[in-house]
């Protein structure tokens, strides 16, 4: 089975303009996921948690059990911290990758396309009139 969809590799610029924008949507996706996963497993946290600081005086294993939630809640909030920190700057460089293929490619690689091709329909506007005339 071939795959029908081309790399854009005429020119690097465009390259790194669709690069950036896979790296945005990744980042950005990949954010919304693992913020949606911390969330719930915070819940999970919370729940039991709470029921244990409700009840009052603790026996030792019901504290080292509440302590051991709230590690694990303190633990996961610097995992997600980082994380979350991660998926910025990954979207972040992905938003500078698109600018730079973009600009460059819209202000370098375009204008030159345009050129030649205003170039090859004067060439063949020539070839007709010429050939018109030899007719």
């Amino acid at each position: 089975m071939q795959s029908n969809i081309t790399l854009p590799t005429d020119n690097v610029y465009k390259f790194y303009a669709f690069l950036g924008i896979l790296l945005m949507l990744t980042a950005a996706i990949m954010f919304f996921m693992r913020n949606q996963y911390y969330n719930s497993m915070a819940f999970d946290r919370f729940v039991p948690m709470e029921n244990l600081k409700a009840k009052g005086v603790l026996k030792n294993d019901e504290k080292l059990e509440l302590y051991l939630y709230e590690e694990k809640e303190r633990i996961a909030r610097s995992e997600l911290d980082f994380e979350l920190l991660m998926y910025f700057f990954g979207f972040f460089i992905g938003v500078g990758f698109t600018f730079y293929g973009f600009r460059h490619w819209h202000t370098k690689i375009q204008p030159q396309q345009d050129r030649l091709l205003d170039l090859e329909i004067r060439k063949l506007e020539n070839e007709l009139k010429s050939f018109d005339k030899s007719v």
